[in-house]
């Protein structure tokens, strides 16, 4: 749920309004579940498939929108049932697999018995009441997310599968970064977390006690996020973001993070989604639905200190006012920012890299889609920079595949890197 105010009444009498980064929150869910569901089951050489989905603050279930005339908004746990529906259907009729089976289950947290109540009546308003008496399908459970963790790890563990959590909690204090191990720890389990970045701000000024307790006791975050001075606030946030990554990489055991910034105004960070996965194909799917919601001009970030991806309001708000196509130039300005990252990598490999492993190697560390990759590819193969090499001839195409060799040209001029600079 993430916003301090944000309540139901348990009869639905009264929904809370949305926010527009609530509303951007829940867009990247939506997206990234059905692509999650498409990705899983149309590369599944079966004909069923498991998965559990946890939403460990599920709220009530719907808003209302104040930019729609007050308009229904449906919440995490609803889109995270019609996405899912959505997704197999695709996998049924675009994947033609049409006698594909999906074993899923849905258990929903809050700690107020209210929220659960409003949700089990959003749900029938939606349609979902098939979902709301079967078990098997769809379980509530009232209480506290963190106590319930290790019953919730050991249940995904025994339906096997894989599986997905969305935690959205009120605060800093509400899932320790031991839970955060557990999860990672079944395999094939991916998290999006919202991870308030203003309490590791406060707590770099303050460190004293209960900010120190959760610090070091919650996240475990000792030896990260250490105070330097000389620090402006664009130079502070680009460290806070970094650290943050490298603190759930570390002590999250998670292989593949990736972040997503919600600012409230152009400039400072009010937190953050984190994506924790195992595989770094959850982590091109989320990318790609990142992608798609990000509203800042990645060509200026250097003036503003936010590394990646993002979702301003103020951008939100003013988003026919711009005189240029956002969209083209955030493409344009991702696939230049892969030359200095790349070609680096594809030059000291003397017999040709992968395109998969160039991928996976590189990914967390720009916002590019793989799609973008391919582009970057294309142009340099055109510049006779590189070559693609596929079944032990050279390729022209455009799509590329994962197994494809990428190498340094044997023929044309050559990087320069004299003129590269590190980032």
């Amino acid at each position: 749920m993430g916003d301090h105010d944000t309540y139901w009444k348990a009869d639905g009498s009264y929904l809370p309004p949305v926010k527009p980064h609530t509303k951007a929150k829940h867009q990247i869910l939506a997206d990234y579940i059905k692509n999650w569901v498409v990705t899983l089951c149309g590369n599944n050489m079966g004909k069923r498939k498991t998965v559990t989905l946890i939403d460990g603050f599920c709220g009530g279930g719907m808003y209302v929108d104040p930019e729609n005339n007050n308009e229904l908004w449906e919440g995490s746990p609803i889109r995270m049932i019609e996405m899912v529906e959505r997704g197999l259907e695709i996998v049924k009729h675009e994947k033609s697999k049409f006698d594909y089976d999906l074993n899923a289950k849905f258990i929903f947290i809050d700690s107020k018995p209210d929220h659960i109540d409003c949700l089990k009546i959003q749900m029938q308003r939606a349609g979902l009441e098939h979902y709301i008496h079967n078990h098997e399908k769809c379980e509530f459970i009232c209480g506290e997310f963190e106590p319930l963790a290790e019953r919730l790890v050991s249940e995904v563990g025994m339906r096997k599968g894989s599986s997905f959590f969305f935690l959205d909690p009120f605060g800093y204090t509400d899932v320790t970064m031991a839970t955060i191990r557990k999860i990672i720890s079944l395999g094939k389990s991916e998290i999006i977390y919202t991870f308030m970045i203003d309490f590791i701000r406060r707590f770099l000024s303050e460190r004293e006690g209960s900010l120190k307790r959760a610090f070091t006791d919650i996240l475990e975050a000792d030896g990260y996020f250490m105070p330097a001075s000389g620090y402006n606030i664009l130079d502070q946030q680009d460290y806070l973001r970094n650290e943050t990554l490298r603190l759930f990489r570390n002590r999250g055991n998670a292989r593949y993070v990736y972040s997503f910034a919600l600012l409230p105004n152009r400039t400072t960070v009010e937190y953050y989604l984190v994506h924790l996965a195992s595989s770094p194909t959850a982590q091109r799917v989320i990318k790609n639905a990142l992608w798609e919601h990000n509203n800042i001009e990645l060509i200026y970030q250097f003036n503003r200190g936010v590394t990646g991806l993002g979702f301003s309001t103020p951008e939100y708000y003013e988003r026919g006012t711009k005189i240029f196509n956002i969209e083209e130039e955030n493409v344009r300005a991702s696939i230049e920012s892969l030359n200095n990252e790349l070609m680096p990598v594809i030059y000291s490999y003397e017999d040709g890299i992968p395109f998969e492993e160039l991928h996976v190697k590189t990914m967390q560390t720009n916002p590019s889609p793989v799609n973008h990759y391919m582009s970057y590819v294309d142009e340099q193969r055109d510049m006779r920079e590189i070559e693609v090499w596929r079944n032990g001839k050279i390729t022209k195409a455009k799509q590329l595949k994962p197994g494809d060799i990428i190498i340094k040209s044997s023929q044309g001029k050559l990087f320069d890197f004299k003129s590269f600079k590190p980032k």
